[in-house]
């Protein structure tokens, strides 16, 4: 079973990623949420995968797919939500694109169904039966936030200075500028962000 892709990223989309492992070009699916965490095509990146066959029942046909992730954190969740009736591959994936692991964890074990039923595809008994089923696991698992890494600082790098009321466009061409000075390793998140703003 495939766990995880490390290569360059070809491509990069919201839903979707290329990623070249060995010459070899693999198309990934992603939470729309993934996007900006992903670092810049051409760059390398490790991907945690879940890998998923489905077969059509009229046609026999199956169909092989890859579930990427930022975080193990991410996939683990979205492996527990998948085994809950009602709940398919796409829609697991666009439940974690909707809102952070850590928050759609912690509204599980609380039971908030209602931060449930705010996402799309999700209605009164399918949030009803998420929260039964895997309110009792999640308790017994606290969440652990993943390491911070390369490209989630530059997620949250590239956030903070939009909210600064600056072009994303510049920002973030800014922010790679930054990151290739420093590709031994970026710096911490607030001296990221004041090296870009010198950059601007």
């Amino acid at each position: 079973m495939i766990e995880s892709l490390s290569g360059t990223l070809l491509e990069k989309a919201p839903g979707h990623a290329v990623v070249e492992c060995h010459g070899v070009g693999y198309r990934v699916l992603l939470p729309v949420s993934a996007y900006e965490q992903l670092p810049t095509e051409g760059r390398p990146v490790r991907v945690p995968v879940h890998y998923a066959v489905s077969v059509d029942v009229r046609s026999g046909q199956s169909e092989h797919r890859l579930y990427g992730f930022v975080h193990a954190q991410d996939r683990a969740l979205f492996r527990q939500l998948i085994t809950v009736q009602g709940v398919s591959t796409t829609l697991g994936l666009a439940i974690l694109g909707a809102r952070r692991t850590e928050d759609l964890h912690g509204a599980i074990v609380a039971g908030d169904e209602s931060a449930l039923r705010g996402i799309k595809g999700i209605g009164p008994k399918l949030a009803q039966r998420i929260l039964a089923e895997l309110g009792p696991q999640l308790a017994g698992a606290p969440y652990t936030p993943g390491p911070a890494t390369g490209n989630t600082l530059r997620a949250e790098a590239l956030s903070a200075l939009v909210s600064l009321g600056l072009d994303r466009v510049k920002a973030e061409r800014a922010l790679q500028g930054v990151l290739k000075e420093h590709a031994d390793g970026p710096p911490p998140l607030e001296e990221l962000i004041k090296l870009t703003l010198k950059n601007l």
